[in-house]
């Protein structure tokens, strides 16, 4: 019997099972997810991998088919992962074939308005290559996705033709970084490079960042402080059976964690707001606005908690409530924020350009300050993890 006509048989038989490999989160050093792969159970007991057979489903056609009858277990699985009481996202790889016809979503969007799974415990994950191609129908189920409060992320990312105006046409909220990269990351530069860059990249875009191929210590340690969310690999764990995750989950172990990469990639999401605004006022002062272009855009002012430091601040840097270092950023952030609201207002009351060059030279005073209080506590933290 052919390959083909055998997996048939054994997705007929119900015979495909899910094994899940764990995400863990860089600043916690906790399980905070995982991926959700397919596995064809051999006789003796071994697992062929889905790389080895989905080849013979597409030329098959049964892609959509595997999908639909597996969404099912995955809702099962879901279920019995969410009893742990753990916050554990799963992450579920859809292609092309799934989001066109719309069945899939379908299916996602009715066991979520049902009450069958909460949204924010699903991910699902779609190839670069997929998402490059995006026909209107994908977008559409996509974008319905997105507002049945399913998050959505870019796999592979990094091998394919993706580009800044794919990441901003579709509604992704997350970046997956292709193993190949990290593989080379240690004796290559250039792949460091591309994986910091990347991480920046996404974060200046509002996206969580995943890792993927962490395959030893040394990757994983240096992947510490890029400002990554979370990675995967057989490092951390290989895909296991559900009932290993489960056990996994219970025992609760934890990872080498540092709040330097979060640290720093808030501070450069905060600088590049700061940078943009200072380009604005800049303009302003040449005449560009003064002479009828209208005012400053307001969207360029965030308040203290809704930047991106504010966001860290109030939010993941919490963890380091009680440090000297952190609890002294607080009035330096506030206040330079209160001075861009006035500084602002005062441009809209008709501030002259020759009076606006004090004020903006004292925006820059006032920022290299929060800067050099974020220096000094990254330090602190790097000096405390070599302790």
């Amino acid at each position: 019997m052919a390959p083909r006509e055998r997996f048939a048989e054994a997705l007929d038989r119900g015979e495909l099972v899910f094994h899940y490999q764990p995400k863990v989160s860089f600043l916690t050093g906790r399980i905070t997810g995982a991926e959700a792969l397919l596995r064809w159970p051999r006789g003796d007991g071994s697992f062929v991998p889905a790389g080895d057979f989905m080849p013979h489903a597409s030329a098959g056609g049964l892609v959509a088919t595997i999908t639909r009858r597996m969404f099912p277990r995955l809702i099962e699985d879901l279920h019995r992962i969410r009893a742990c009481g753990r916050d554990t996202r799963v992450a579920f790889n859809v292609s092309a074939l799934d989001l066109d016809d719309g069945a899939l979503v379908a299916m996602i969007r009715d066991a979520v308005s049902s009450g069958g799974i909460d949204a924010g415990c699903l991910e699902i994950e779609v190839t670069e290559g997929t998402a490059v191609s995006a026909s209107p129908a994908v977008v559409r189920s996509l974008t319905g996705l997105l507002a049945a409060g399913v998050s959505l992320s870019m796999d592979d990312y990094g091998v394919g033709f993706s580009s800044l105006e794919t990441l901003n046409r579709l509604p992704f909220s997350a970046l997956k970084m292709d193993q190949s990269f990290v593989l080379r990351m240690l004796r290559s530069p250039k792949s460091a490079t591309l994986v910091k860059t990347s991480i920046a990249m996404a974060q200046l875009l509002g996206l969580r960042t995943v890792v993927e191929g962490i395959e030893s210590e040394d990757v994983y340690r240096t992947l510490l402080h890029y400002g990554c969310d979370e990675g995967q690999g057989y490092w951390i764990s290989p895909p296991r059976p559900l009932e290993e995750l489960l056990a996994l989950l219970d025992a609760n172990p934890r990872w080498a964690s540092s709040p330097v990469g979060m640290l720093r990639m808030a501070q450069l999401t905060h600088s590049w707001q700061l940078k943009l605004l200072m380009d604005t006022l800049i303009d302003y002062v040449q005449g560009g606005l003064s002479s009828g272009k209208g005012g400053v855009p307001a969207a360029l002012h965030l308040g203290h908690q809704d930047c991106a430091l504010g966001q860290w601040f109030y939010g993941p840097g919490k963890a380091l409530a009680g440090h000297p270092d952190f609890a002294v950023l607080e009035a330096p952030h506030r206040t330079l924020h209160d001075f861009c609201g006035e500084l602002l207002a005062e441009i809209e009351g008709g501030l002259a350009p020759s009076a606006l060059r004090a004020r903006l030279l004292e925006l820059s005073d006032r920022s290299a300050a929060l800067s050099a209080a974020l220096q000094r506590l990254e330090t602190q933290l790097l000096l405390a993890e070599l302790d």
